[in-house]
């Protein structure tokens, strides 16, 4: 447990220190839900059916750039190559990492929920809703930081980590917008799409932690 928190207390620092991916992640988001408010408010009055999908998407996009440009950062320093050199599992770095990038991604999506509830006037900081937002971040989360570590060299990693993420976090999507439209009251809930999001991260988080050793293995 120490190890998984120094691998989480530097990627921290790493990424407070050289922040510009986070900071674009939170900038393409924000301007994100600005944009869908103005068309919004040009198209219909009702914009609850509309705000799962803009909401999910936001965080998809969000959340696989920062996590490709944090990445690239750490591959082209020689940080991460150093760190597997270290007296550590593989476990232990994909753990640290993983805990690292969900928290750095749930401030940035707690922000965006609260600038979607100004701006669209929706409650959307919701017991239920927090919920369904954690365990779809951590499912697509694990997958993003597993596939982050794949490709020949830095940038072929950067290129290739959308191009895969995306066709595998499609089933989470899915369900992660029918969930929240659940809590908005638009659909009957007769499928248990929470259900459905909490087996997805449980599948991706145990895949992504049996796998990264593989993975990461020269």
């Amino acid at each position: 447990m120490s190890a998984v928190l120094a691998v989480l207390v530097k990627d921290l620092r790493l990424a407070w220190r050289d922040r510009a991916g986070w900071l674009t992640a939170a900038a393409f988001a924000a301007i994100s839900v600005l944009v869908y408010s103005f068309a919004f408010d040009l198209a219909t009055t009702d914009v609850r059916p509309l705000l799962p999908g803009v909401l999910w998407t936001t965080f998809l996009f969000a959340g696989v750039f920062a996590s490709g440009a944090g990445f690239q950062r750490e591959a082209e320093e020689g940080t991460f190559d150093a760190l597997l050199l270290s007296p550590v599992s593989p476990t232990v770095v994909f753990l640290g990492k993983l805990l690292s990038n969900l928290i750095a991604l749930v401030v940035i999506e707690f922000a965006l929920l609260i600038a979607a509830t100004i701006l669209f006037d929706e409650p959307l900081l919701t017991p239920e809703l927090v919920a369904i937002v954690m365990l779809g971040t951590a499912g697509y989360v694990s997958l993003t930081t597993l596939l982050g570590t794949l490709g020949s060299g830095p940038r072929t990693r950067a290129v290739l980590l959308p191009v895969m993420a995306l066709p595998l976090l499609v089933p989470m999507l899915i369900a992660a917008v029918r969930a929240t439209g659940d809590t908005l009251g638009l659909f009957g809930g007769e499928a248990p799409w929470v259900m459905l999001l909490g087996v997805f991260a449980l599948w991706s988080t145990l895949t992504a932690v049996i796998l990264f050793p593989l993975a990461v293995e020269r």
